[in-house]
């Protein structure tokens, strides 16, 4: 009996073409996997500064956009315009985008803890660069330790005023982390001086200009002062202003600074003992390093001592070998090493 083949034949030619389409297709789909597969994400970390304030924020933005660059990871940067109210906003707006990481400048120690942790709790990685917040739920903290560091130097100033007479104090930023640093290393070390008399001048919030105006406001009191005292260094420099425009004959002893080229010229040119923390804005490297480090899911400290580094230590006279004539004032110790001349030039910090 002779079967009639065609239909078969017909059934055969229809499943071969179905089969080479449904091959097309995926032969399309997995090259289209593959290419968007290719094109990984590239990491966002926000990076939350303390913002166009002054020349030691200036100096950390610039550090933290050229180590963001060179690790290949976007920088998306908010503003915190020197004042903790007007940061607070910018974190909540950062963290509702969601970014990577966070390097956050903390500028209100108890306002930014609950969005750290909020941050935290969406998986955010959170690196606290150069001060603190009243939680232990970050991923790294990334600070010199004013606390630790103030110490010896106020013991350098005790002993340089023989363990008596006044003391001129010009504070920091009241609330900031960093400042109440200072003042507790500095605090220890004046309990075991109950000779040397405090006498608090005013608190210049890390400005020059109010550091020098709250020096000549004490100066003028008609107080003798056998040793100065400041919170960071813009009222060390404030301070040395005053006594230099105020034309007194011997300047008193200071330490207190975050050293910069001007506080180091001026005690230098002035003849003035001075010891010096350092609060290198260069350490914004370490803080977006450590980063992308956790975004990598690599482990990181959780605390990353600055002053335990044998660069980042307190400076002790003689001075000139720290300064450097070819910048600006506004240098802090340090900043050279990561930035090139061009760079330090395009922030206004070579002559």
């Amino acid at each position: 009996m002779i079967r009639d083949f065609k239909p078969s034949v017909r059934r055969l030619r229809t499943l071969v073409l179905v089969g080479a389409v449904v091959c097309t297709a995926t032969v399309m789909l997995v090259v289209v996997g593959t290419s968007s597969g290719a094109r990984a994400k590239t990491p966002t970390i926000a990076f939350i500064s303390q913002g166009t304030s002054n020349s030691w924020a200036a100096q950390l933005d610039a550090v933290a956009r050229k180590t963001a660059k060179a690790a290949g990871v976007k920088l998306v940067y908010f503003n915190g315009q020197g004042d903790a109210t007007k940061q607070l906003p910018e974190i909540q707006t950062a963290i509702a985008q969601r970014p990577d990481a966070i390097v956050l400048v903390p500028l209100g120690q108890a306002a930014d803890t609950g969005p750290v942790e909020r941050a935290m709790s969406m998986g955010i990685k959170v690196i606290l660069c150069d001060s603190t917040v009243k939680t232990n739920n970050y991923t790294s903290l990334v600070n010199p330790n004013p606390a630790t560091a103030a110490v010896p130097l106020a013991k350098w100033l005790a002993n340089k005023m023989h363990h008596k007479g006044n003391l001129l104090y010009i504070g920091g930023l009241p609330g900031n982390a960093t400042t109440i640093l200072y003042d507790q290393g500095f605090n220890q070390v004046m309990k075991q001086n109950p000779n040397i008399h405090v006498v608090n001048g005013g608190n210049a919030n890390y400005s020059i200009s109010t550091a020098k105006q709250l020096t000549a406001t004490a100066i003028a009191s008609g107080k003798t002062f056998g040793g100065t005292w400041g919170v960071g260094g813009e009222a060390v420099t404030g301070i040395m202003q005053a006594y230099v425009d105020a034309k007194v004959a011997n300047i008193p002893p200071n330490a207190g600074a975050a050293a910069t080229n001007g506080s180091l010229r001026l005690a230098i040119q002035s003849h003035i003992e001075a010891a010096m923390l350092q609060f290198p804005p260069a350490d914004a490297k370490v803080c977006i390093e450590t980063a992308v480090k956790a975004i990598k899911g690599q482990t990181v400290p959780k605390n990353i001592n600055i002053s335990a580094l044998p660069q980042y230590g307190n400076l002790y006279p003689p001075l000139n070998r720290y300064y450097k004539p070819q910048y600006s004032d506004d240098l802090y110790v340090g900043t050279d090493k990561v930035l090139t001349h061009a760079e330090l030039a395009a922030i206004h910090l070579t002559k």
